[in-house]
């Protein structure tokens, strides 16, 4: 199996698939960690190598369906290596993908580039999936994302040592892709998965959660919507999904024109932009009246059958066992900010103990990702053992460095630092809380500082060297 694996990493081969998600395994080529840093901010670690996976997963009526994704992993030598997940963001357009090296891959690269392997599923109908994608169908999205998973680990069971997997588990995604992390975490959760899928921690980011309260505003106060072809992908999608009993032709849902210029659009290949640019950006302006006002009429019974939808696949009224951080920002055009309170509002009533909801700032939808990822990565380094742990992370470089008490009571004391370096202290969810100027001994006064743990950095030119110190 070693030198077959070894084969199809080398030329795509495909290999057997009875009892297995992995179909087939392509190189694509290398990412240097020179040009991560332009979007990682000088914290990626490693060149990371990208894969395309073809795998079988299934499609919305349950049969076995093709799916393909991307997978990135660092080129280091490493001895045990944990899963990042991410999922991408709303796409229209096929080949707009992960698995096609698209512009948002490069955020799953950053974590790659970290010491993960990073698994970015295309979702069905979406890259070699045929098909219309199902937008924000909870139950697709997260099967396309395990069953992935499943086929990398195979992928990886008889390779290099280098890529020996651990148990951790760490998932994350922006847009839709919080939408379907969130989704991915609650299906395993759900489903009793978690022998298999030990998830660490997760971190969705700017995901529409609660597409039946918050989401639905889009449709209920008639307001001006920034993406109204988002409103159409969801109705065209969701009708696949469920087998095409909600309408059967796009004129029962579309007025006129829109019924007739906006269906084509779906072909896979065209941009969401170009959908956007065609729709008036009420929602009242291009769908039936009929069925705006019959949506409207049962907000307390919630019985039509668009309820029954946003209901199904809304995924923020649960109780997560794990670490959950949900970022978001407060100037989201997009996917509106309550989402997230919902979900932290829902879940802590039903109990959960390590679940946040964390603002990243006055940001658009687009601004926000930045902020947003940078969070997730110093997350689950906090919480990783494998080699992109803060825990014996660049032994030698925090050698040089003499850095005590730790645990510190008020005073943190590092020796042996350059005068133009820079000290930061990051709390577990990613906040700054701490920045100061070195000198060859420097004092950080931590008095102000709350219990518990925090992810020390200093940074001196390109290098970059993190520990976790304990605050009591």
């Amino acid at each position: 199996m070693r030198k077959l694996l070894s084969l199809a990493l080398l030329f795509g081969l495909t290999l057997g698939a009875e009892a297995q998600s992995l179909i087939s395994i392509i190189p694509l080529d290398t990412t240097s960690k020179f040009t991560i840093n332009f979007v990682a901010n000088g914290r990626a670690k490693y060149d990371v190598a990208n894969y395309k996976i073809l795998y079988q997963t299934p499609d919305v009526d349950g049969n076995p369906s093709t799916a393909s994704g991307l997978m990135s992993v660092p080129l280091v030598a490493c001895d045990s290596i944990g899963i990042v997940l991410y999922d991408h963001g709303t796409v229209l357009e096929r080949d707009d993908v992960p698995s096609r090296n698209n512009f948002e891959s490069i955020i799953g690269k950053v974590f790659a580039s970290r010491g993960y392997v990073c698994v970015m599923p295309d979702y069905l109908g979406l890259g070699d999936s045929p098909g219309l994608h199902p937008y924000v169908h909870a139950e697709t999205e997260a099967t396309a994302s395990i069953d992935m998973m499943r086929a990398v680990r195979e992928a990886l069971a008889d390779s290099i040592a280098s890529y020996n997997l651990n148990s951790e588990l760490f998932i994350t995604g922006y847009s839709q892709g919080g939408h379907a992390a969130m989704a991915t975490a609650k299906y395993i959760q759900d489903n009793n998965l978690e022998t298999e899928f030990n998830v660490v921690g997760a971190a969705p980011a700017s995901g529409p959660y609660n597409l039946a309260g918050s989401q639905a505003s889009v449709f209920i106060n008639n307001q001006p919507y920034s993406n109204p072809g988002y409103v159409v992908y969801l109705l065209l999608g969701m009708n696949h999904a469920y087998g095409g009993i909600f309408f059967s032709n796009p004129s029962e849902i579309l007025k006129a024109p829109y019924d007739v210029i906006i269906p084509p659009y779906f072909d896979g290949t065209y941009p969401m932009d170009s959908v956007n640019s065609k729709l008036p950006s009420r929602v009242r302006d291009y769908l039936e009246d009929s069925v705006v006002q019959a949506f409207v009429d049962d907000t307390v019974n919630q019985q039509h059958w668009l309820w029954t939808i946003l209901n199904d696949n809304s995924n923020h009224d649960w109780r997560p066992n794990t670490k959950l951080r949900m970022y978001y920002c407060t100037n989201d055009e997009q996917v509106n900010y309550q989402n997230a309170l919902d979900a932290y509002a829902a879940m802590t009533a039903k109990g959960a103990t390590d679940v946040h909801a964390i603002g990243r700032g006055a940001f658009n939808h687009g601004g926000c990702v930045a902020p947003s990822i940078e969070s997730a990565v110093y997350f689950f380094d906090s919480l990783s053992t494998s080699c992109s742990s803060f825990v014996g992370l660049l032994d030698q470089d925090i050698a040089s460095y003499e850095i005590y008490p730790n645990p510190v009571h008020t005073e943190l004391k590092i020796k042996g630092i350059g005068e133009q370096a820079n000290i930061l202290i990051y709390d577990l969810n990613g906040r700054l809380v701490l920045e100061q100027k070195a000198s060859f001994q420097t004092r950080l006064g931590l008095s102000e500082l709350n219990k518990g743990i925090y992810l020390l950095e200093i940074q001196e030119g390109q290098r970059r060297t993190r520990q976790r110190i304990m605050k009591n």
